[in-house]
């Protein structure tokens, strides 16, 4: 089952490519990317070590049946209550701003409603799926996707256009100190392993230390090609000029002999996928956390309320967001989001400890 944990984070540092984080990088290139990027790599890695090690005390439960043993059951509920909030933002944020892609560089004269809508309607068939096969979609997914993924960034490092002494100037600002916006933005590649709260009912045994050696250096190669390859194509003034940084990286490849020649055609459709997946399973964590709050019958009247709720919640904010709006929530997101990490980590060595000591 170890292979779940590495699916859960390769995911989110794909998804983590496109929108909201090599913009907010690239905008504070003079202000510590780089060093946030240095220092995100191993609180991230250590992170994602931290909280597995915790969850496996308890295999296959997830995060509110552990919260069973508490004996006030109303800071359970209180919990349960507020951490959906978070997965459920992050599936907002990650919509609005692939829904703002399409509409710019696909078709933008289509009404932004209708992509929504197709959005939605596939989204809610996945949200509600057994935790087991939400899974298998996601193997299915990355096993696509993936192999033409590493083609582009191939073709990225290869081009002509690249330029190497743009990526060497950019790493000469190494000890400029980084926000705290900043770190928390390099470090969300990392926050697939925050998915665990639910996939953990999935793992059977401990997560095996060469999974956080994967996770490092994934992590690490995609930081490093998030933030650089865009600088290495437009320099490091220009790149931080774009809404969206790797899309416009994507347009600058030319793929000579392939039936598509522009690249940003393929990388689109590619990440299509991967963000409606990643959507897919932060919407799916929160749907099951606010599941639980209820008794363990299920009820189909109560779910399609919650994904009503989910869709309702949804289209105001993508229909009257603006872009910049979207990435101005997004940098106080990423904070709160690092805190709300910290928070569950301390909240699993708490648990299982209680389990060690009982």
């Amino acid at each position: 089952m170890n292979r779940y944990f590495l699916y859960l984070m390769l995911l989110n540092m794909m998804a983590s490519t496109i929108i909201f984080v090599p913009k907010i990088l690239l905008d504070a290139h003079f202000k510590g990317s780089v060093m946030a990027i240095l220092i995100a790599i191993p609180i991230g890695t250590i992170f994602s070590y931290l909280l597995s090690k915790f969850m496996s005390y308890f295999p296959e439960q997830d995060l509110p049946e552990i919260l069973e043993q508490l004996k006030h059951k109303w800071i359970k509920i209180l919990i349960l209550s507020i951490l959906p909030v978070f997965w459920y933002s992050a599936g907002v944020l990650t919509l609005t701003g692939f829904t703002d892609i399409l509409n710019r560089f696909i078709n933008p004269e289509a009404p932004r409603l209708m992509n929504l809508a197709l959005f939605l309607a596939a989204l809610c068939l996945v949200i509600e799926l057994p935790t087991q096969r939400v899974m298998y979609l996601l193997e299915i997914i990355l096993f696509l996707n993936t192999p033409f993924i590493i083609f582009i960034l191939y073709e990225g490092f290869t081009s002509d256009y690249m330029s190497w002494d743009s990526i060497l100037e950019a790493a000469t600002h190494v000890f400029e100190r980084p926000s705290l916006k900043t770190v928390a933005t390099a470090g969300f590649v990392f926050c697939g392993y925050s998915n665990l709260i639910i996939f953990n009912r999935l793992f059977k045994q401990k997560i095996k230390i060469w999974n956080f050696i994967a996770v490092f250096l994934l992590g690490t190669f995609n930081l490093l090609t998030t933030y650089f390859i865009p600088i290495g194509f437009h320099g490091i003034d220009g790149s931080h000029g774009f809404l969206y940084p790797w899309i416009i990286t994507a347009d600058s490849m030319r793929l000579v002999y392939s039936p598509i020649e522009r690249a940003i055609f393929l990388f689109l459709m590619l990440y299509m996928s991967i963000t409606l997946m990643s959507v897919a399973i932060h919407w799916h964590v929160g749907f099951e956390i606010i599941n639980s709050l209820w008794n363990k019958k299920k009820s189909p009247k109560r779910k399609w309320i919650v994904i009503l709720c989910f869709i309702a919640g949804t289209i105001p904010v993508v229909y009257f967001m603006n872009t910049i709006m979207l990435f101005q929530i997004a940098g106080y997101f990423m904070v709160f989001r690092l805190g709300a990490e910290v928070f569950i980590i301390a909240l699993s060595f708490i648990m299982s400890r209680r389990t060690r000591t009982a």
